[in-house]
């Protein structure tokens, strides 16, 4: 599978991230396919997961520390978050001792701040990381969910060395992080790690809707009617191409310089499909397509 440089870093990541949040869900039952759907990833040229101490109250990190146990610890490209209630400068390092016990693993490739929290000083944080960074125990300092002035800020406070990542929601449809923060990062040439790549499954065709609460059900409906039409027009360059929707969704991401495209799933089946993303790229006319489906759309509300 191709590499793409991970921004200043050097480091050679695949274009796609396995995401793991459902793995802090699962069923003890279903663990032993938790390693499985990762392992085969790994297998298959996947080797960048992304987890996170608080995904099922750290039993996603443990599921990945049993995943990966059979593969040579440099081969896989470990991102884990700490959260946004532990920033105190202590409670930084006692959650990265966490993480670190629940991977199996002396070193954390990449560790992002999940949150900003704004009762913390962003120095006070950024010297907890700083110090994680100097001891060995963390390869890179990255962010997570943060808009350009608190990017900046942080990178104020880091003397030793630089954000490696910010890892935002940005898909074909939400991309507010075009207006600054992207366009920022480009030019310094730190990486954005697309979450909610696939909105949900919603671009790609998903019309389920579970959940108790009535409104919650409602909300969801409008928004798979307001955007049908772009799925429609997604699915239609999908076919023309011989490519599937999801391939499509997340070709548009990890075509773009310094962005990598994180996907979750349980399903081998989902993986595979989502693997045929990398090694071709959308032309101008699509791209254009697409641009001038999103714009169709109007959603009056939806509900994250």
């Amino acid at each position: 599978m191709e590499r793409k440089t991970l921004g200043w870093t050097g480091e050679k990541i695949s274009p796609l991230i396995l995401g793991s949040w459902e793995y802090g869900t699962i069923s003890i039952i279903d663990e032993a396919n938790a390693v499985k759907i990762i392992r085969k990833a790994i297998e298959m040229g996947i080797n960048a997961i992304d987890t996170a101490e608080s995904y099922g109250n750290g039993l996603s990190e443990i599921v990945i520390g049993k995943a990966i146990k059979q593969f040579k610890r440099e081969e896989v490209f470990i991102i884990t978050k700490v959260s946004i209630d532990h920033l105190r400068y202590d409670d930084v390092l006692r959650a990265a001792e966490g993480s670190l016990k629940r991977l199996e693993t002396n070193y954390i490739d990449l560790y992002l701040v999940h949150w900003p929290n704004h009762y913390v000083p962003i120095r006070e944080t950024a010297k907890a990381m700083e110090r994680l960074f100097n001891e060995g125990k963390i390869r890179y300092i990255g962010l997570s969910n943060f808009s350009l002035p608190l990017l900046r800020e942080f990178r104020e406070h880091l003397s030793k060395t630089d954000v490696a990542a910010n890892e935002l929601h940005y898909n074909l449809l939400f991309r507010d992080v075009e207006k600054e923060v992207l366009p920022y990062m480009q030019k310094e040439n730190i990486p954005l790690l697309a979450y909610d790549s696939l909105g949900l499954g919603y671009l790609v065709g998903r019309k389920e809707v579970r959940n108790e609460y009535r409104w919650y059900v409602l909300a969801r409906e409008a928004y798979i009617r307001s955007i049908e039409s772009l799925v429609n027009e997604i699915s239609l360059i999908a076919k023309e191409l011989n490519k599937t929707p999801a391939q499509v969704v997340l070709n548009w991401l990890i075509s773009k310089d310094n962005v990598f495209a994180i996907f979750n799933t349980t399903k081998e089946e989902h993986l595979k499909d989502n693997l045929g993303s990398i090694g071709w790229k959308l032309g101008d006319n699509e791209l254009r397509r697409i641009d001038e489906a999103v714009k169709r759309v109007i959603i009056d509300y939806f509900v994250r």
